[in-house]
């Protein structure tokens, strides 16, 4: 007989498609893989084809499962969009800080190159719209402005408190462009970048000790806009310098919101999925692996900040009052051992993908 197994992989996935399918606008047969896809890759922890394959339980083979799973990633075209308005429902209402950047590595002789806009929350940053960048160096101008315009499709102006971003994403347009359009911002600036047309900005703090902040209230012409800046000497020859639009103490604390991007490339590259390890190089079919990844890096967050919240399962402090993981580990592990202990856990693991449910 071709009877599923109870408790199976199969069941929870007919209730995480339940969910999915409330939102994406798929044909059922790719809802039903695209689900099965979604807790495989939770369970195996790869983005490695072959090695998803052996996680389909049932009948099918492992080989029919890589020819399957090839032709997902061939065939399908996810509404980034979409699966961006999912990932925000997770999370509580703005204001938001806003984080901009990008990740890249190589493959072969391919440059991957991925340019995201990501909402910080409790520690680390939740990825709402992204594109490939056909290149290997930092994203124009343009290219930004492209990106933002689709998350303003999902995050209106007023429901940002700051966008944050390092030193490659500096410039006079882009600068207008979010000024503009009343968008506050707080970006690091190069140390040598030019000043009211006279000087370096770091001659505004080289006489500062070491650590000491200064706060400049007058606004200065920088990159073709008149900002305020926040700044401190970190070394003798390195500067921390921050340039906004709007209050610069308030922009030099949200800035170090920042490094909370950096903790979600971090998750779907080395501590998670290990992005890196794919072979898929093609830029359309790796949107489509990043879109999913997008959405199983939310539902971990979202299962360990629930499993600490609701004392649970708390995580606890190290001896520097840290936790000892990030909620997307804590939940990512309760997830992993639920799925790899299905016939005994059936009950929490549904109640786990529950949690996606945007009501």
């Amino acid at each position: 007989m071709n009877k599923k197994p109870s408790g199976s992989l199969y069941e929870h996935k007919t209730s995480l498609e339940q969910i999915l399918g409330s939102s994406l606008q798929l044909h059922k047969a790719r809802l039903k893989f695209m689900s099965m896809l979604l807790l495989v890759l939770i369970q195996e922890k790869t983005v490695n084809l072959v090695n998803l394959s052996l996680g389909f339980q049932g009948l099918t083979k492992p080989e029919s499962s890589y020819r399957r799973l090839k032709r997902f990633f061939t065939e399908l075209r996810l509404d980034e969009q979409v699966v961006g308005k999912i990932i925000l429902n997770l999370l509580p209402a703005g204001p938001y800080k806003v984080c901009v950047d990008r990740t890249n590595w190589k493959f072969g002789k391919n440059n991957i190159n991925i340019l995201v806009i990501a909402i910080a929350h409790r520690g680390i940053a939740f990825p709402i719209v992204w594109c490939l960048l056909d290149k290997r160096g930092n994203s124009s101008t343009d290219e930004r402005i492209d990106l933002l315009k689709r998350f303003l499709e999902l995050v209106k102006p007023h429901e940002i408190q700051y966008v944050l971003a390092d030193r490659e994403f500096i410039g006079d347009t882009w600068f207008n462009y979010l000024d503009t359009r009343k968008i506050a911002f707080a970006f690091r600036v190069r140390n040598n970048s030019l000043l009211d047309n006279w000087c370096s900005v770091y001659a505004l703090f080289a006489h500062l000790p070491i650590g000491e902040l200064r706060l400049l209230h007058r606004r200065h012409s920088i990159h073709g806009c008149h900002l305020r800046l926040a700044g401190m000497k970190l070394s003798q020859k390195d500067y921390l310098i921050i340039v906004t639009n709007r209050h610069p103490a308030s922009a030099f604390t949200a800035y170090k919101k920042r490094w909370e991007i950096e903790m979600l490339f971090a998750a779907l590259k080395k501590t998670g999925f290990n992005i890196e390890a794919t072979h898929i190089a093609d830029p359309i079919k790796l949107n489509t692996l990043v879109t999913v990844l997008a959405l199983a890096f939310a539902w971990a967050h979202h299962v360990g900040q629930w499993l600490h919240d609701s004392k649970t399962k708390v995580l606890k402090l190290t001896s520097h009052q840290s936790r000892q993981k990030s909620f997307f580990r804590h939940g990512l592990d309760h997830l992993r051992h639920l799925l790899k202990n299905i016939h005994f856990k059936s009950h929490d693991l549904l109640f786990c993908i529950r949690l996606l449910s945007p009501t």
